[in-house]
This record gives structure tokens, sequence and C-alpha cells, in this order.
């Protein structure tokens, strides 16, 4: 659609996310992602870990990422973005 609707969905998200929590999210949405080197579970332990530390001054070790991944994570998810937004140059988006 254009403008801002990604930033407009992405806070409508959050909001809905807040109020209804982590039940909220359906089960299959939860199987359907796919972000290597970070899984549902490491998102769950990082946020147990946040609220520890924001709410009960329990401050722990980093949780550990894979990190030698995450540059080469990043570096295809920047093809594809590069990809799609230089396909756009081409008819018939021009």
């Amino acid at each position: 659609m254009g403008g801002d609707t990604d930033t407009t969905g992405a806070i409508f998200g959050a909001l809905c996310g807040a109020a209804t929590g982590a039940q909220g999210i359906p089960a299959e949405w939860l199987r359907g992602i796919c972000d290597y080197p970070r899984s549902i579970g490491w998102v769950r332990e990082l946020a147990r870990r946040l609220h520890a530390a924001a709410v009960k001054k329990d401050m722990t070790a980093p949780l550990p990422l894979a990190w030698p991944w995450v540059p080469a994570r990043n570096a295809f998810f920047l093809a594809v973005v590069l990809g799609h937004g230089l396909r756009r140059l081409l008819p018939p988006y021009s």
C-alpha cells in the first residue's frame, strides 16, 4: 500500500501482543517461523531474562547466540532486499 503501512502494522502488532500476551499468538504462526539462529525458544528466554532484569533487577549473563551465522544471515537478507528493490527498477514497474 505504500507510505508508512509497515510501521503502522508493526505498531498495531506490538499493541495487540501487549494486550493479549504470548498466548494470543496462534500456534500455526509460531510453527511457520524459521529465523536461525534465533529460535522461538531463544526469543522466549530473552524475554524472560529481560523481564527479570527490569522487574527483579536480576542481571544474568548475556544470552548466547550463534554469532558466526548472524553475518551470513544478514548478508542473505540484504541480497534479497536489494534484489527486490533493483527488480522494481525494471519493467513493468518502471
